[in-house]
This record gives C-alpha cells, structure tokens and sequence, in this order.
C-alpha cells in the first residue's frame, strides 16, 4: 500500500473527531427550568422572583423586570452571585390587580442572551375579583331580558403564551469540515484506483 494512504486516513480521523467536536455545541442551548411565579399561577403576595435555566448564567447583562396590568414597568435588581439560578426582590408597588408579566433578559454561559417572560395573576387580599364585582350587572341585565339567559354565548379560550428562547444556529466551521472529509475520501478513492493498477500492471509477462 502506498504510504500515502496512512496519511490519508489519519487526516480523515481527524477530521472526523473535529466534526463531532464543532458540531456538538452548536446543537445546545441553554432554556428555562423553573420559575417563581410559575406560568398562569395566581399569588396573593410577591416578594421575590425567580428564574433556573438548565445552565450556568453569565454575571454581566442580566435584566428582570415586571409589567403590571396598566403597562408600567418597573425594573428589577437583580440580587448576586448569579449562577443556574437568577433572583430579584420585588418593590411593594411594581405589581397591578389582575395579569403582570415577568419579563427577563439573561446571558447564557456562552454569552448568547435569551429573551422571554412570565404571565402570572396577582390577586391581593381584600381586592374584589372581576368575576364578583360583574355578578350585579349581570343578574340585573338577566332579570331585565329573560330571553338573554336562554341564549347561550361563545366562549373563547385564552390562548396560552410561548416563550422563545433563542437558539444557536449550526457552525459554519461544520460546513467546512464536512467538504475537506468528502475531499479526502475523493483522495483516498484515486490512491487505491491508481495502486491497483499499478500491480495489474507490473505482473503481467515481460516482452
């Protein structure tokens, strides 16, 4: 066999194990475990937030904050050391009567951030539910139009809230590498063409 053959396929090897090495990280990343509050839980009071991803945060560019019903927002100091988990103390007026929104922006340990937020209800204590405050109305206009109460209304469910997480798109280093393996293997092929007949060649009968 031609020497040039070992060298050829230790070059593959190597670009094999390089593949597999680029094209690992390139297929993680880090997303959102748990949260307090829990999406769609209902809290009557709040003194802190919380956030666990399935990775080490980095400590730099990490940004909470809570959107009350009526739009306002209030930002959110986000307590140290940050590790898997990243931690606020909620001030007593960021929160609103009805649905607010945890909103969170977090840098992953490889430094891509991840965007999202968190839908819950606060319901403090002493306040009417909408649902209670409504039932006069309601059993006045139903008294008032009896035909009403026979007809039954449409009901829509609300929709249930995603959250994006940012995903790390594929290497363009695994292109690369995917084109010098096919070159190398095309190499390889015309090396053990070329040295079959060399021998088909030199056995045969001399003149």
């Amino acid at each position: 066999m031609p020497r040039i053959v070992p060298r050829i396929l230790a070059v593959l090897a190597a670009l094999a194990g390089a593949l597999v090495a680029v094209g690992a990280p390139a297929s993680a990343h880090t997303a959102l475990v748990s949260s307090t509050p829990a999406e769609g839980e209902t809290v009557t009071e709040l003194a802190e937030v919380s956030l666990e991803f399935t990775e080490q945060l980095l400590d730099i560019g990490n940004e909470l904050a809570i959107e009350a019903p009526d739009g306002t927002r209030t930002a959110l100091e986000v307590q140290e050391p940050v590790t898997e988990t990243i931690t606020a103390a909620v001030p007593d007026d960021a929160l609103g009567a009805g649905e607010n929104i945890l909103r969170y922006r977090v840098v992953a340990g490889d430094g891509h951030p991840i965007e999202g937020d968190v839908t819950f209800t606060y319901a403090p204590p002493g306040e009417p539910s909408p649902s209670a405050s409504a039932s006069p109305s309601a059993s006045a206009s139903a008294s008032a139009s009896p035909s009403a109460s026979a007809v039954a209304l449409p009901t829509t469910s609300p929709t249930p809230h995603v959250t994006v997480y940012e995903e790390v798109g594929p290497n363009p280093a695994v292109y690369v590498i995917i084109g010098a393996v096919a070159a190398g293997a095309l190499a390889l092929t015309i090396a053990l063409s070329g040295r079959g007949d060399d021998g088909g060649s030199s056995g045969g009968p001399a003149s």
